[in-house]
């Protein structure tokens, strides 16, 4: 479902020869009504399109410009929405209500509204207008979080009354992506093949050595401290005047619009967004903003954070923060810090204030180049020890384990760039060490017969529940048959396996006996 939302409102008219700004709204409102009603396509009707809203078939527009022309105190003469599901339903009528009606339940207000129906294009949509005032006299607000809810409603509707419809536009919609994600990933391997063949690029070195050779760790260490110097030098933006209000101060992100109106959930739900998608990122002075949106609702709450923050002074910047009673600064081992972040990404619902999780980051970027700086310089001097110790052959037989270098390894070595590929392997050889090997004494065949044991006794106990249909027990004993299947299946490998290692015994006992076998009798 796609929702799109604007308004008419009389406040944000400009006067026209002599025109008010509630005259103009209302022409506004009308030339819309009409244009919505007759405008040209094969669809449209003789006499116009017909009118619907909550409980009325071919309404007469009369009864709906009245209602305009009485809308003369509101803030909004009127919203303007359409509903574009993906999925042409078969009745677009019942589509509307049922949306308008759950969102009216949600805000808890009677709306009052008409819709048309087009049908002009390859998708079938709607065209709503929903006054400004409800039936109780209450102003009417939509906003961002009302377009998401009308979004969920309206693919709650088309699952429940199109289900092999939106099963097939799922499908197709996942291998689209799919496809997108391999597409992607394709581009990239070839420019990165690319690369290398240009010399650009060392696929055998690690992209932190290169990172730390290209901008090395004490540079950037002093580049950071600069930075928060001149940070500190500048006075609080706090204490600034805002260019424009907090509903008007806008950024576009994630196919949105996004403001200070809305609540912090949602900013820290975009934050997360734009961290996991990487092609969603926005400019880093509309990210900016975003960041000083969430730190003042964390600071001074949702209500005081969309005020003019003349008088806000903010406290002093903190260099630590508490987690579940663990206290957590810059000084702590990176192992408790990486630990931290893998926890938190776990639960998912579990989230820091933008500042500490801002300072966690920074503490991490700080480890992990404190980590990797000098391990080239750490690493080519080990190989060059190496080296000097087997050059020459008495050396390697007093030493147990040594390796021969003759004269042409040794020019070989000698050579710049054919040297630096060596050591880079040597180096990347060193990385591969660290990757540690647990599953040489797992018994895979035993994990698999224990899972199958656990998903079978949770069938059984699913079938036995009260309240289950003929067609579920059906679909449970022929589940559980592939299981019972699958366990012989398993029962029959473990025992190959067995077989095969009394066997390979058998042989071994064959040969130490026949080793011992003495023909002279002396055994």
């Amino acid at each position: 479902m796609i929702v799109r939302h604007s308004y008419i409102s009389a406040k944000r008219q400009p006067r026209i020869a002599g025109k008010t700004g509630n005259v103009i709204a209302l022409g506004k409102a009308l030339a819309h009504l009409k244009y919505i009603q007759h405008r040209p396509g094969e669809d449209r009707e003789k006499g116009g399109r017909e009118l619907f809203d909550g409980e009325n078939d071919n309404m007469d527009p009369k009864e709906f410009r009245k209602a305009l022309r009485e809308m003369k105190n509101a803030n909004v003469l009127t919203h303007k929405v359409t509903l574009a599901p993906e999925i042409n339903p078969d009745d677009r009528k019942a589509l509307a209500r049922d949306v308008m009606a759950k969102l009216s339940s949600e805000k808890g207000q009677d709306l009052r509204w008409i819709a048309v129906g087009h049908g002009n294009t390859d998708n079938h949509h709607l065209h709503l207008m929903v006054l400004g005032k409800d039936k109780s006299g209450k102003d009417v607000r939509l906003d961002v979080r009302d377009y998401d809810k009308a979004k969920e409603y309206g693919r709650q509707y088309l699952e429940r009354v199109h289900p092999l419809e939106m099963e097939r536009y799922n499908s197709a919609k996942e291998e689209k992506e799919r496809k997108r994600v391999a597409e992607r990933k394709r581009e990239k391997d070839l420019a990165l093949q690319e690369r290398i063949r240009d010399g650009l690029e060392l696929p055998w070195m690690h992209k932190k050595i290169i990172r730390e050779q290209l901008d090395p760790y004490d540079k950037w260490k002093e580049k950071q401290l600069e930075k928060e110097r001149a940070k500190k030098d500048r006075p609080s933006p706090d204490l600034d005047e805002p260019a424009k209000p907090y509903f008007q101060d806008t950024i576009q992100a994630a196919g949105k619009e996004w403001s200070k109106a809305n609540s912090l959930k949602e900013l820290r739900d975009l934050n997360t967004h734009l961290w996991d998608n990487y092609d969603d990122r926005i400019p880093v002075d509309e990210y900016k903003k975003l960041v000083g949106w969430m730190k003042d609702k964390e600071k001074y709450g949702e209500r005081d954070s969309q005020q003019s923050p003349e008088k806000a002074v903010g406290p002093k910047e903190k260099d630590h923060f508490e987690y579940k009673g663990e206290k957590y600064n810059k000084d702590t081992k990176p192992e408790k810090l990486f630990e931290l972040t893998a926890k938190l990404r776990e639960k998912g619902n579990e989230k820091l204030p933008i500042d500490e999780y801002q300072m966690l980051r920074d503490w991490m970027e700080h480890a992990d180049r404190a980590r990797w700086s000098g391990v080239l310089e750490r690493e080519l001097a080990n190989t060059h020890k190496q080296f000097e110790r087997s050059k020459t052959m008495e050396q390697l037989k007093a030493q147990e384990g040594g390796r021969v270098i003759n004269p042409m390894q040794e020019n070989f070595m000698s050579h710049p760039v054919m040297g630096l590929f060596m050591q880079g392997a040597s180096i990347a050889n060193e990385l591969v060490k660290w990757i540690p090997l647990d599953d040489r004494n797992r018994d895979f065949m035993k994990e698999g017969r224990e899972a199958l044991d656990s998903a079978k006794a949770d069938k059984l106990q699913e079938h036995v529940q009260p309240g289950r249909t003929e067609e579920q027990k059906d679909r449970d004993k022929a589940s559980l048959e592939k299981l019972d299947q699958a366990l012989e299946q398993n029962q029959a490998g473990r025992d190959k396996i067995k077989e095969g290692k009394k066997r390979k015994q058998w042989e071994r006992d064959d040969e130490e006996s026949w080793d011992k076998y003495d023909p002279w009798g002396r055994y």
